[in-house]
Parts: structure tokens; C-alpha cells; sequence
């Protein structure tokens, strides 16, 4: 790879074509989308980072896929809904089953990190993520290439599943993670949307497109203006915000992305620069330990899970001003270094995890967290485990766009 002044001449004639006003992104590393164009235009795999040719040829095939899918919409999920309206999205729990004790299995019983299959064939997650997926591709594809199929399609998406009156979701969670033969939707339904973080990054992409209008633009600004008066004020919203474990985390990571969307990025600061840090010092302990997610029948996953939903969460923060990084409170505790530190051990010596772990304990679970701690601290211990165990060469599309150049300032990954 080139040196990062030579890389940064580079990238600097390979900018993405991304129109319009100012482009500001909140998980997307500038550079790195720069590299994604480089890489598409041509540029060779020793002048740029790791996993940039690779990542850029994924790209575009997934948007070439992605420019055959028709409309994407919960309405036609044609199996009953909790509330009758094919509008509101619906899931039920991820560890709820029958209960083989009783003839029609209701009410659901629960089984801590042991998932129902039968959720993806009701639920609305999976064509939730299928549309996230599919206009992040298209975006990505339009960002670095220009081509306009990319960007019409990604709108047509877009319109599909969030402004036309026939197939849009409503802008609630009502009715999320029910569990049968007990509640209808319970609070923590609001995770499941939580990839709704991407779409700013997404809209930012698209700005410039002519097939994205100032129409669109505000119907969806509009949509996400309710949305977030729902998290915050419904009663499954509240609930969700009272979590004191992942959930809670979950909570404030996604309600920030939907504030900004929503165009409300003063409050967005609010919740990263206040309510978060909170949240961080009452779930990490001075020694780096995450007790919430200690409790949990999977503990390393929720442990990884948690820690790596913060790093998401930190870098929006550092988009917006804010530096979680280098939190942490008086008596050490709500550290996001000191949490990786911990974790780390665990990663040559997973029989030493004694709490529980009832699935099989996958290093890859690290990955996320990994390669952002390798990015932003210098400890030696957390950029050993990220070279042996998270290249960046093997990470994908998502996290490596998140991850920091070596030239922008902060420590660099291992290549």
C-alpha cells in the first residue's frame, strides 16, 4: 500500500460522485468512500487499503442485483397482523416458542438465546432488511459510479416502503416483537429497526439524483419527524428507553440516526452527549465488565453486541462534534477502551469465558469493535487482536466503511 500522503493525492482525484448540497455523513468515513472510488475507477489494489477493490466490486454487484427487486413493503406480508392494518409492522420475539404443554402452544414461553425460526416467516424484519440492504448498495453504487440507474432505483425503494399511501409502514412500532397469547408489541420491539441508522448516510448518497425530489425529501423528513415523537413518546418507546441493559443502548443509537434524519440533529447531540453517556456508565465497570450482558444465556455475543452498537453510536457522535471514545466517569467506569481491554483476553483464551455462552463462542463477534479500537486507541493489546482476528482485509462492507484511514489523524489499523 502507498504511503498516506501519496494515498491521500490519491483519493483526493478519486472523489465519489456524490451532488448537491454538502455531503455529511454520520457512520460513512469519507475517505473510505473515496477509496471505494478509486477502487472502481480503476485504481490498483497496492495503492489503496486492504479490502477496497474487493469491497468496491461487491458493491456494484449488489446493486446490479438489487436493480431487479420489485418494491419491498411490509403490506405484503400476508399473514395476520396484530392490529388488522397491513401498514404497521409486526414481529413477535425472537426467543418466545409454544409451549408444548399446551394444546394450541399459547401463551409463548420463553428461552433465553435460543431463536424461533418460525419469526422470519411472520415477521416484517426480514423485508426490513432486505429494502436497508438493497438501497444502501444502490447508493453506495451511485455515490462512486454517477450512474443514475442506482440512484432511480434506490428511490423507487425508498417511495415504496416509507411515502406511497398504498405500501408505506407507518411510523410506529406498536406492534413489534409481540409474543403470542401474551402481548400484542412490547418495547422491545424498537430494536428491530435499528438499521434504520444507515438511511441518512443512504439520503446523503442520493441527494443529488434528480430522481430523488425535494418532494421526497420532505415526505421523508416528515416520516421520520413522526417516527421520532413515537420513540419518544409511546408507550412502547418509553419502555424501550428505560431498558438498562443493550436495549437501552439500542434505544439511544437508533433514536439518534432517526433524529437526524428527521432533521433534528440539536437533539440528536442531546441524546449522544447526555443520555448516552449515562447509559455507559451504569452498564461498563471499571475493570471493562458489562454485567447486563454477563446475565445473558449468550453472554460473550451480548457482551460484543452491546459493545459494538456503542462504537456505531460513538462514531455518529464524533460525525456530530461529540467525542464518546474517551469517555469515561470519575471512578473509570463507562470506558468503551476499558470494555475492549477486557474482552480482549477472552479472545485467545475463549475456555476462560465462565459465564454463559450456550452457543458456540465466535471470535468474529469482535470483529466490529475490533477494528474501530484498533482505529481510534494505540493499546497494544487491542491492535494485536485486531490484526490476528479482524483485518481489515476480511471485514465487511458495513464496518469497513466506518473504520478511520491511517491518514486521517487517529492511530491506524493493521493492514
Amino acid at each position: 500500500m502507498k504511503s498516506p500522503c501519496c494515498l491521500l493525492a490519491l483519493l483526493l482525484l478519486a472523489v465519489p460522485v456524490v451532488r448537491g448540497e454538502a455531503t455529511h455523513f454520520l457512520l460513512i468515513q469519507p475517505e473510505r468512500l473515496a477509496e471505494l472510488g478509486a477502487a472502481y475507477r480503476g485504481a490498483s489494489a497496492d495503492e489503496l487499503s486492504p479490502g477496497a477493490t474487493r469491497l468496491a466490486r461487491q458493491v456494484m454487484m449488489e446493486a446490479e442485483k438489487s436493480l431487479a427487486l420489485p418494491i419491498l413493503t411490509i403490506t405484503a406480508n400476508k399473514n395476520l397482523q396484530a392490529s388488522g392494518d397491513p401498514h404497521d409492522y409486526f414481529s413477535t420475539g425472537p426467543y418466545w416458542w409454544p409451549d408444548p404443554s399446551k394444546t394450541n402452544g399459547l401463551p409463548y414461553i420463553r428461552r433465553d438465546g435460543m431463536r424461533n425460526p418460525e419469526r422470519n416467516k411472520i415477521s416484517d424484519q426480514p423485508v426490513f432488511l432486505k429494502m436497508i440492504q438493497a438501497v444502501e448498495s444502490l447508493s453506495l453504487a451511485y455515490g462512486i459510479s454517477g450512474d443514475e440507474k442506482y440512484a432511480e432505483q434506490a428511490t423507487r425503494l425508498l417511495r415504496g416502503f416509507f411515502l406511497d399511501p398504498k405500501t408505506r409502514m407507518n411510523p410506529n412500532l406498536n406492534y413489534g416483537q409481540a409474543i403470542p397469547g401474551l402481548v400484542s408489541g412490547r418495547g422491545n420491539g424498537v430494536i428491530d429497526t435499528i438499521y434504520l441508522i444507515k438511511i441518512p448516510d443512504i439520503l446523503s448518497l442520493i441527494q443529488g439524483s434528480p430522481s430523488w425530489s425535494a418532494k421526497d425529501r420532505k415526505e421523508m423528513t416528515d416520516w421520520f419527524k413522526t417516527f421520532s415523537l413515537w420513540l419518544e413518546r409511546s408507550k412502547n418507546g418509553r419502555e424501550e428507553k428505560m431498558a438498562s441493559n443493550n436495549h437501552g443502548i439500542a434505544y439511544d443509537l437508533q433514536l439518534s440516526g432517526v433524529l437526524a434524519a428527521a432533521g433534528y440533529e440539536k437533539k440528536a447531540r442531546s441524546v449522544l452527549g447526555s443520555s448516552l453517556p449515562r447509559r455507559m456508565d451504569a452498564q461498563i465497570m471499571a475493570d471493562g465488565k458489562q454485567p447486563k450482558e454477563l446475565e445473558r444465556t449468550n453472554s460473550w455475543d451480548y457482551s460484543s453486541f452491546n459493545l459494538r452498537n456503542l462504537c456505531k453510536a460513538a462514531t455518529i457522535a464524533q460525525s456530530l462534534g461529540i467525542d464518546l471514545w474517551n469517555h469515561k466517569s470519575r471512578d473509570g467506569r463507562g470506558s468503551m477502551k476499558q470494555a475492549m481491554l477486557y474482552l480482549v483476553p477472552f479472545l485467545n483464551h475463549p475456555k476462560d469465558w465462565k459465564t454463559s455462552q450456550i452457543l458456540p463462542f465466535h471470535t468474529s463477534e469482535a470483529r466490529v469493535w475490533l477494528g474501530m479500537g484498533s482505529a481510534i486507541y494505540g493499546d497494544t493489546p487491542i491492535r494485536t487482536a485486531q490484526r490476528d482476528y479482524a483485518p481489515l482485509k476480511n471485514q465487511n462492507l458495513q464496518d469497513w466503511l466506518m473504520i478511520p484511514l491511517q491518514h486521517s489523524g487517529v492511530p491506524g489499523v493493521h493492514q
